[in-house]
Order: structure tokens, then C-alpha cells, then sequence
């Protein structure tokens, strides 16, 4: 059974009568599913902090005193064909003087954070927006704590990594060069030679 249903009246008509037939009703199979897909409950959008305190030492374009960050903006031509452009903030890392410690901070900041400081203070900016200054990096400036090294010693230097290591180098040979000594017979020989020129320590 559908909708249409089409039936010639007779041999020697040529027309069809068309009868229309009521539109069938939804099934309990279908009417149920509807129970199933039940509302989700609506979930608060969660508030993004954007303070100073939340994102020290975190990475993002932010400002690290004024919690600044990039705008969602337009780009308009002339014909006014719109494009989404991120107007992002003018960051820079600088080495700010700390007067009241006598040392220089290195901070992201925004420029116009740098007209804030003038104006405001250093350290009177870091406690409106809850950043502890006392642990950034820092370069110590203070003419007293420069006495105190030059009577008891420089500051210990940071360790280079990939600074080679002193004395022999432990013996290492490819195994391309395991192979080309061996074809030659005397292995101990060449071992030693290889080691003595490339510095290593024979075991």
C-alpha cells in the first residue's frame, strides 16, 4: 500500500483515476524513539581567567601585567568583502630594573605596559594583578652583592652540555671500519691506531 494508488476503470478507457489514500500513521517503533533522545542539560560557558595570576608561567600571547591578549577583528576592502583577522598584542620580552631589589626582570610585556611602568611602578603594577616577581629570572645589579663575589668568587657558570668532555673519549668504531679491518688481518693493530688519532681510550 502506498500514498497513490493508480487503477484504469475499464479496457476501453484510456484515462487513469487517480485516488488518494490517508497518509499512513508514524509506528510505535519510530514514536518511541523519541523518548530516547532526551535534552542534554545546558552547561555555563566556563569564564577564561585572563588575570596576570593565571597565566604566569603559562605560554600564550599574553601580557604578563596587564593580562592583554589578541582581538577578533574584520579586514574590509574597498568592494566590502570581510575576512576574520586576529589583531594580536604588541609583546616584548624585556629587561625590566627592579629599583626596590636592584635587579633586572626579564618579563613579556605589551608596550603600552611600558608607559604603565613609568607612570606606575614596577613592582606596584605586579601587585594589582598578583604576580610574584620574586620568581622570574632575574640579573642582580646590587653594587654590594657585586663586592661580595669580586671578595669571595665569581658566580658559578652553567654547565655546557655539549661542551666536550675532558680526556679520552671512550673507543668507538663504525662498523663499516670493524669490516675494512678485518679484511686486513691484523684487527689490534688498526684498533690501536684508530683510537690514538681519533683521541680515544683503548680498554
Amino acid at each position: 500500500p502506498g500514498l497513490v494508488d493508480v487503477a484504469p476503470h475499464n479496457d476501453t478507457m484510456s484515462a487513469f483515476s487517480v485516488t488518494l489514500k490517508p497518509v499512513m500513521q508514524v509506528t510505535r517503533q519510530f514514536a518511541s524513539l523519541g523518548s530516547t533522545f532526551t535534552k542534554k542539560s545546558a552547561v555555563a560557558p566556563v569564564k577564561v581567567d585572563t588575570t596576570t595570576k593565571s597565566i604566569h608561567g603559562m605560554s600564550g600571547r599574553k601580557c604578563m601585567l596587564t593580562g592583554k591578549k589578541a582581538n577578533n577583528g574584520w579586514t574590509v576592502s574597498f568592494s566590502h568583502i570581510r575576512n576574520k583577522k586576529l589583531q594580536g598584542v604588541n609583546l616584548q620580552y624585556k629587561r625590566v630594573y627592579w629599583p626596590e631589589k636592584q635587579r633586572y626582570i626579564r618579563l613579556r610585556i605589551s608596550t603600552s605596559a611600558l608607559k604603565s611602568i613609568n607612570k606606575l611602578g614596577l613592582e606596584e603594577m605586579a601587585q594589582r594583578v598578583g604576580l610574584d616577581l620574586e620568581s622570574l629570572p632575574y640579573t642582580d645589579a646590587d653594587p654590594a652583592r657585586k663586592e661580595w663575589l669580586v671578595e669571595n668568587g665569581a658566580v658559578p657558570t652553567k654547565k655546557n652540555k655539549r661542551a666536550p668532555a675532558p680526556g679520552p673519549k671512550k673507543l668507538f668504531i663504525p662498523k663499516w671500519k670493524e669490516a675494512r679491518m678485518a679484511k686486513k688481518g691484523n684487527a689490534a693493530t688498526e684498533t690501536k691506531a684508530f683510537a690514538e688519532r681519533w683521541g680515544m681510550e683503548v680498554a
